[in-house]
């Protein structure tokens, strides 16, 4: 099963990112302008396709593909699913749009973060025609047709060129990785820090402008709804603080990116009550003080 009904007309599509479930979620907002929100990696736009099949939604049918940002696990099967899509338009932040056109210098930069082996598991982004392209800068509204709007705002911080979109009227919310990743079945949230943009002045700076919003439910790429709207926002701008000062601490000590990942990830696991974390949330904890690490480094 890959889609799962989180609001009215509204399906998380599980897109199990490297065959693991409830990690990397895209959406399908149903309408007369069906549209998808993020769409995961290259390697897993086959399962966003069955997951649109599951709520009945044809490939042609699809009027907008919204990658929030164009991180690999957000944006990497657009071009992919742009092939079954010919009435399709990707809206995207002017400032990600020329990595979609062109992911040379993304998929460098990826593959320096994650190595060629971690990649070729991701799959590689393929270019976008510009014309496919529609750009939309600090708000911008969405006519999704049947009286149903959206409303992308842009959420700079875990990078600059990340929008979040409301679902006007509903108090829906697509937060992108404007807030931290919440994994089913774990207490703890990850502060979602990567390199090579990641500021926390700004995240911090965002969480305060889509608060504003009063949404009541948050959906979140890394994973599903969330009601518990406060604690999310709260949660997101107590750990960026907290992570940045902590690896700032580690780092002015010396201490490698092994060592300073392993005292984050033991305090993550702490967290959730448990010793040891999946894989999947190692792997996030590392990428994010990984990108902490970038921050002050740049900023030193």
């Amino acid at each position: 099963m890959y889609a799962t009904k989180v609001s009215n007309r509204v399906y998380a599509l599980d897109t199990f990112a490297l065959g693991q479930a409830g990690t990397v979620s895209a959406y399908i907002i149903k309408g007369p302008k069906p549209t998808l929100v993020d769409c995961g990696y290259a390697s897993s736009h086959e399962n966003v396709l069955a997951g649109l099949a599951e709520v009945g939604v044809m490939p042609t049918d699809v009027r907008y593909i919204v990658p929030t940002h164009v991180h690999l696990d957000h944006a990497g099967a657009a071009g992919l699913l742009l092939k079954d899509m010919p009435n399709a338009q990707v809206v995207a932040h002017e400032r990600g749009a020329p990595h979609l056109v062109d992911p040379t210098r993304l998929i460098e930069s990826s593959t320096k973060v994650f190595g060629s082996a971690i990649m070729a598991m991701y799959g590689l982004p393929e270019p976008i025609p510009p014309e496919r392209i529609t750009t939309v800068g600090e708000e911008t509204s969405l006519d999704l047709g049947d009286g149903l709007s959206a409303t992308l705002i842009h959420t700079p911080g875990h990078a600059p060129h990340q929008v979040s979109v409301v679902l006007d009227r509903t108090g829906v919310m697509f937060t992108a990785d404007a807030v931290g990743i919440v994994y089913p079945g774990m207490k703890a949230l990850i502060p979602t820090t990567p390199p090579p943009s990641f500021n926390p002045m700004e995240l911090v700076a965002t969480i305060g402008t889509i608060r504003q919003t009063r949404p009541s439910l948050l959906l979140v790429p890394h994973f599903g709804g969330r009601k518990d709207v406060d604690w999310v926002f709260d949660r997101t701008t107590e750990l960026v603080q907290k992570w940045v000062e902590e690896v700032r601490r580690l780092w002015k000590k010396g201490v490698s990116l092994d060592e300073a990942t392993e005292v984050m990830q033991k305090e993550v696991a702490g967290g959730t009550g448990t010793v040891d974390l999946p894989l999947f949330a190692q792997v996030s904890v590392r990428t994010s003080v990984m990108g902490i690490i970038h921050y002050l480094e740049k900023n030193a």
